[in-house]
Formats: C-alpha cells, sequence, structure tokens
C-alpha cells in the first residue's frame, strides 16, 4: 500500500484525489478554488502532512516546462520531445552485438550524424544491461567510456549534451572530467552510495532510474508489484530524498520508471499507459523504450508468432514511444534517432497546432 495521498487528473480539467486512508473516499475537484477547499479541511483536521503533500503535487501536475542546462547548455523541455541517443561501447549490447564498439573513428562518425538527425543527448556507456548481463570491473569500464568521451569532445566540440551511462561513482567522475554533462544512473543512486556526491560535487543532471534487482537477476523469478505506477513514485521518492541530503539541487533530478528493467511484459504497458501519473514529482520525464524486448513478446504473440530482432523493431518503438510521449515523456532514449527525431517532428507539431 503506498504511504502518501495522490492527486490524478482523470480528465482535462478533472482531478481525482486518493487519501493516505483508504477507506475514505476520493475526492473530485475540477478547480483551484475547490482544490483549496480540500486541503483546508484537512488542515483543520491536523492532517498537515498530507496538505502539504497534495499541495505540492497540485503545483507539480501544472509544470508545463522544465530545463536542463549544464555549462553553458540549455535543453528546453515542454514542446519538443528531446531525443537521447545510444552509445553501447560495449562488446555484448542486446542491440547491436559488438558492433565496431573499439572503433573510435567508426563512433565519432557514428555520433556525429546522430547529431545531425536531431539528438539532443549522447549517451555514452561501457557496461552492458540487458537482463543476465554480467558486470564488468570499474577498470574495464573506463578504458571502454573515456575514450569515446574524449574522441567525441575532440572532433565534435562541446555544443551538445553527453550523458554516461554508469551506476559506478567512479566512473561517472572521470566522465564529467572528461566532459560528460549529465550521469545515467540504471540503479537510480543506490547501487553505489558514493554516487550521490560525486552528482553534487558536479552539480550536474542526474537521471534516476528505476530498477528491481540487477541486470544479471532483475527478469528472473516472479516480479511483483502491489501498484507499478506508485511502488516506483516511492522509490524515486526515496533516492530524490538522499540525492537532497548529499547536497544535489532539486532542479537537477531527471526520472526514468526502467522500462525492461525487474518488469514484467504487463509492467512495462501499464507504465507506458499511466505514465502521466509520474508528473506528480514534478521532474522531467524520460523513458527508454526502444527496440525493448517487451515490444517482441507482444508482436510474436498478437503477430508474427515469431521472434523479432532488436534492429527490426523500429515501428514498435516509434508506436509505444509515441504513447508515451502524449502521456508526458519529455525524452526519448533511442537507438534510431533519424526516424525517431523525424517520427516526433511530426508529433509534436500536430499536438502544439493551436485551433482557433
Amino acid at each position: 500500500m503506498r504511504s502518501f495521498p495522490v492527486i490524478k487528473q482523470v480528465e482535462k480539467s478533472v482531478y481525482k484525489i486518493y487519501f493516505n486512508d483508504p477507506f475514505l473516499t476520493p475526492v473530485v475537484v475540477e478547480n483551484e478554488d475547490q482544490f483549496k477547499e480540500t486541503i483546508n479541511q484537512l488542515l483543520a483536521n491536523n492532517k498537515r502532512e498530507e496538505a502539504k503533500e497534495l499541495s505540492q503535487q497540485w503545483v507539480n501536475l501544472h509544470k508545463k516546462y522544465f530545463k536542463i542546462n549544464y555549462k553553458g547548455k540549455f535543453l528546453n523541455l515542454g514542446v519538443k520531445t528531446a531525443i537521447m541517443g545510444v552509445v553501447n561501447v560495449t562488446p555484448d549490447s542486446f542491440s547491436n552485438g559488438s558492433e565496431n564498439y573499439k572503433d573510435i573513428n567508426y563512433i565519432v562518425d557514428k555520433v556525429s550524424k546522430m547529431l545531425e538527425h536531431g539528438a539532443d543527448i549522447i549517451d555514452v556507456g561501457g557496461e552492458s544491461t540487458r537482463p543476465g548481463a554480467e558486470p564488468v570491473s570499474a577498470d574495464e569500464e573506463l578504458d571502454r567510456v573515456i575514450p569515446v568521451i574524449k574522441a567525441l569532445r575532440k572532433h565534435l566540440g562541446d555544443r551538445f549534451f553527453i550523458s554516461v551511462d554508469t551506476y559506478k561513482s567512479v566512473v561517472a567522475k572521470a566522465a564529467l572530467d572528461e566532459g560528460a554533462d549529465i550521469v545515467n544512473d540504471i540503479s537510480g543512486m543506490s547501487f553505489d552510495p558514493e554516487m550521490a556526491k560525486v552528482v553534487a560535487k558536479y552539480d550536474c543532471p542526474v537521471i534516476i532510474n528505476h530498477i528491481k534487482g540487477t541486470p544479471k537477476d532483475m527478469q528472473k523469478g516472479d516480479i511483483y508489484y502491489d501498484d507499478v505506477v506508485y511502488d516506483i513514485v516511492e522509490f524515486f521518492k526515496k533516492q530524490i530524498r538522499w540525492g537532497l541530503e548529499n547536497s544535489i539541487r532539486p532542479d537537477r533530478f531527471i526520472i526514468d520508471p526502467g522500462i525492461g528493467f525487474g518488469k514484467r511484459v504487463e509492467h512495462n504497458v501499464e507504465i507506458i499507459k499511466r505514465l502521466s501519473e509520474f508528473r506528480i514529482l514534478g521532474l522531467p520525464i524520460l523513458i527508454g523504450i526502444s527496440r525493448k524486448s517487451f515490444l517482441n513478446v507482444i508482436l510474436k504473440n498478437l503477430l508474427t508468432k515469431k521472434d523479432i530482432p532488436p534492429k527490426d523493431r523500429l515501428y514498435a518503438s516509434l508506436g509505444a514511444t509515441a504513447y508515451a510521449v502524449l502521456n508526458g515523456a519529455h525524452i526519448v532514449r533511442v537507438h534510431d534517432v533519424k526516424e525517431t527525431a523525424e517520427f516526433l517532428t511530426i508529433l509534436d507539431t500536430i499536438r502544439g497546432y493551436r485551433v482557433e
């Protein structure tokens, strides 16, 4: 059972408030005056913490725009969906295997094309986090990641964001020293207690990803959630609180519900379907759907009856991505930058078009 009250937007201007006490009937409000009346009733009954939490959620739900900034670079979120292009510097990526992962010139050329096609962030990772993946040492990860970041900055400049996909604080620190801007931690700073200190020291944005288990075992056994969305929200609240206690600024957090990281197919679908409910946290939402295995399961069961390799899951990725963006995703992490950029340009234009 969740430990906090919740506001759900059920229609454009209609909200339903669920209280901590499950025996209390939810309240429907349609405007700010009705909301304030509900808050005053809570205060009159000495439920100050509940009133405080709901008041913050109300403010968060009405946030439309966010900004990522670091070292003079800015990325505005809320109108155009930002694209994070994936660069796997590993021999065992689920998506592209060992495709030229040691060829620096190939990687620089690949990233150059990503930027040309519309990528806003380049996500460099040196350890596979596919289900069942074995961990690698920090030294091995550094050997894979740091030369790539150095080369990208040397040949392509400093006008674009680089995120380092790591849960190790020593790798994050070295990457930030060499020109990375964002830490993308699949564990949400839960695997390495020193990660929060590194993020605070460099005052950089950090992506808090949810995971249940570790990459090696996250898809094994019985995966259970009381409520997959609010269990993840509980995790986010805990890790953000931990970050704040370690001096990370409130505007540095980005949340990622972790599609495929300790979730069954139905969990992934429900997260995408209910993605707008994460807005109560008042933070930018990133989602990584591209080429994930749950897409294969759905297509295999409902359409093809055979496995579809990761590289052939573009259309499925775009379909799920569209729903996520319409439900509030600000950043999408993708392998196919060109196709995604064209797709999202049309989607963003149509959804933002004002009919007088």
